[in-house]
């Protein structure tokens, strides 16, 4: 080879020596990058949250595993290496064996959620991922691991809270009551059943709306100061007045209760309404009873004056009671275990599931477990739905409202009660179990019969104070008559006498004027004996005093009142007869004081056994809702008194008006039964003056 060949040889193998040399610089700047990358690698698992591991697919030995693995399942450092994913995993060889065949295919998998076994044996949940990677020159896989056993702890508990919640609310929602929540800023937050059928919106309607505004609450006391004490006490309780969706006005019972959060912050108001709208009007019918009751009998007599007050003791005694009663209604503290109802749940054979203690202590036993304990014995406690008629009403339409019945305590005792219940069902149709609320209403029962003993008094003190008066007048106009009538008719004679034998003509004209002012005198004495107690009644009976009655108004109040009766013997008792002409003579003054009318009539009738009189009038009419509208404010007491006096002779009165349309009063009474009857007498259907 010559030299420059050599040259040429010498310069190629230079080339290829720069050529290694800058290789094997390129090859550890790599190696050195490796390092350094295989150095954050492991320092990132090694600072991970969640637990990692290697594990060689082929052996499933663990090859490796950083700090928060060895924490998560109790092994030390050392012990990692004795490990294989059977020791650790909780599932079949199988199924592990299937998952490392699936990642070495796919080179990553999700596994979601597996449970690990914990040194000790316990369990946890844990979250899961494998990554297929390069280990040197092998294949493994690398697993992360994050604990879940916390986090699905709190989402069973969660679960378990909105269950026993939506329980709850159900429980709340077949509540006779109004019941609503409101946030801390007056809006409604819920809305039950019985708030949507007391007042007429749904809760769709009334959501995140503010309550005094959509109900127009009044309230007994400035909002200010009723928050201020929900603020100190919790809770609140008065009357108040709303309005329905229609526009009616009520009156309800409310109670309102602040509710907090576990950090003691107000979150809350809870709202139970109780219509006694009812309850209002009856006592301001009451009330207005008294009033008029205590202004007559205080212008009669004191032996009724004494009476009555009797009556007003007792009636006030009756409302201290109710006071009594109705303050002494336990608070409402929560949703369920302080609720004034009693609750209840029975599955479809009558065995009671559940109860609170309002309902256990309502049923006279200590303890839930003791009314539970009576097995067999469903009777003593059993609700009323149970029975056929009340079951089958709620197969057919799911739900009772309002039913009234008794039930026995568990000393064999009897209480009034009022149950709301509902039939649960499952998506499918399958009964569940029946569920209601029971309301003790005792107290009620005997405050409404003490009502109607009250109103029986009323009704037998009208009638006596008529027959007291009608007495008194008839003992005023004997006097009259008997004696004042009687003297000035002698003075009359004697002055006829006297004036024959005197000749002056100066004492005679003196003589005849004395005379005529006698004469005057018993004109007067005789119409006031008759507007006091007319003779006619007593001598000639019922129809001729209503037909001189008639003659009386048709003459002096410029009415065209007319008289009708049929030919039928009208047998009456003289407490009846009275009754009866009293009260068209108090009909007839109030047509010529408030009617406006110019034709009225008193039409008389025997109808089977019983009398009946109609008083009608072409006046301007009334509701007869409004009967304070037709009444003499200083006399009597208009219709109130007449219905009250014929109810407690077994009769009864209608009143038939409109306004424009005129007035007809019909009032009817048991006639005396002959003891041979020739038959019933029906004369119903004849025609009558007026609407």
């Amino acid at each position: 080879m010559n030299r420059e060949g050599l040259e040429q040889e010498l310069k190629r193998l230079e080339r290829q020596i720069g050529d290694l040399k800058a290789s094997e610089e390129r090859q550890r700047s790599v190696e050195k990058a490796l390092r350094e990358s295989e150095e954050r690698y492991r320092s990132l698992v090694k600072q991970s949250s969640d637990g990692v591991y290697i594990f060689d697919p082929e052996t499933a030995r663990i090859l490796e595993a950083n700090d928060q693995f060895t924490k998560l399942l109790g092994y030390s450092e050392d012990e990692i290496p004795g490990l294989s994913l059977y020791d650790i995993v909780i599932s079949r060889k199988e199924m592990i064996d299937a998952s490392i065949r699936k990642v070495l295919r796919d080179g990553t998998y999700i596994y979601g959620l597996r449970h690990y076994r914990h040194k000790n044996g316990s369990v946890i949940d844990v979250e899961i991922s494998g990554t297929l990677i390069h280990y040197g020159e092998a294949q493994v896989v690398m697993v992360n691991l994050r604990n879940v056993t916390e986090r699905r702890k709190a989402e069973e508990k969660l679960r378990n809270q909105a269950m026993q919640l939506k329980e709850q609310a159900e429980l709340l929602d077949i509540a006779e009551d109004a019941i609503i929540v409101l946030d801390m800023e007056d809006r409604i937050v819920f809305w039950n059943a019985g708030a949507e059928e007391r007042y007429g919106w749904t809760k769709d309607e009334v959501k995140n709306q503010v309550s005094y505004v959509v109900l127009h609450t009044v309230f007994p006391e400035p909002l200010i100061d009723i928050k201020a004490k929900l603020a100190m006490v919790g809770r609140w309780e008065g009357e108040l007045v709303q309005k329905k969706r229609s526009g009616e006005e009520i009156v309800v019972e409310s109670r309102l209760a602040l509710r907090r959060d576990q950090k003691n912050r107000p979150v809350a108001i809870m709202e139970i309404n109780n219509d006694i709208t009812e309850r209002k009007q009856t006592q301001i019918a009451l009330q207005r009873s008294k009033e008029e009751l205590e202004a007559r009998v205080a212008a009669r007599t004191a032996e009724l004056q004494d009476a009555n007050d009797r009556l007003i003791v007792e009636l006030n005694r009756r409302k201290r009671i109710e006071d009594m009663l109705r303050k002494g209604a336990e608070r409402y503290r929560n949703l369920f275990v302080n609720s004034p109802l009693g609750i209840y749940r029975v599955n479809a054979e009558g065995r009671i599931l559940m109860g609170n203690p309002t309902l256990i202590r309502m049923l006279g036993y200590s303890s839930f477990d003791e009314l539970v304990s009576v097995g067999g014995k469903r009777r003593d406690y059993e609700p009323s739905y149970l029975r056929k008629k009340i079951k089958d009403r709620l197969e057919k339409e799911g739900r009772v409202r309002g039913f009234e019945t008794k039930w026995r305590k568990r000393d064999k005792t009897s209480i009034f009660v009022r149950e709301n219940a509902k039939a649960v069902r499952s998506p499918d149709g399958t009964l569940l179990y029946y569920e209601g609320t029971v309301e003790d209403i005792t107290e009620q029962k005997k405050a409404e019969e003490k009502i109607k003993s009250y109103q029986k008094q009323l009704r037998s003190l009208a009638s006596d104070l008529s027959l007291a008066e009608e007495r008194e007048r008839r003992r005023i106009a004997t006097m009259l008559h008997d004696h004042i009538g009687q003297i000035l008719a002698i003075s009359k004679i004697k002055l006829g006498a006297l004036a024959q034998l005197i000749g002056n003509d100066e004492s005679m004209n003196q003589l005849k004027e004395v005379r005529n002012h006698i004469e005057q005198a018993i004109q007067y004495t005789r119409s006031l004996t008759f507007e006091l107690s007319p003779p006619i009644l007593y001598d000639l009976g019922l129809e001729a005093a209503l037909e001189w009655l008639a003659e009386q108004v048709r003459e002096h109040q410029r009415i065209n009142c007319m008289f009708e009766a049929d030919a039928y013997p009208k047998p009456v008792s003289d407490e009846i007869r009275i009754v009866l002409f009293s009260a068209v003579r108090e009909l007839l003054m109030n047509v010529t004081k408030h009617a406006q009318a110019n034709v009225a009539k008193i039409t008389i009738r025997r109808v089977n056994d019983s009398i009946t009189v109609h008083v009608a009038d072409n006046g301007i009419g009334f509701v007869p809702s409004k009967m304070s509208f037709y009444r003499d404010e200083n006399k009597g007491f208009g219709l109130f008194s007449i219905r009250e006096r014929l109810r407690h002779l077994s009769g009864q009165m209608e009143v038939r008006s409109g306004r424009g349309r005129g007035t007809r009063v019909i009032l009817t009474a048991p006639l005396v039964i002959e003891k041979q009857k020739a038959g019933n007498i029906t004369n119903e259907n004849q025609d009558y003056f007026g609407g």
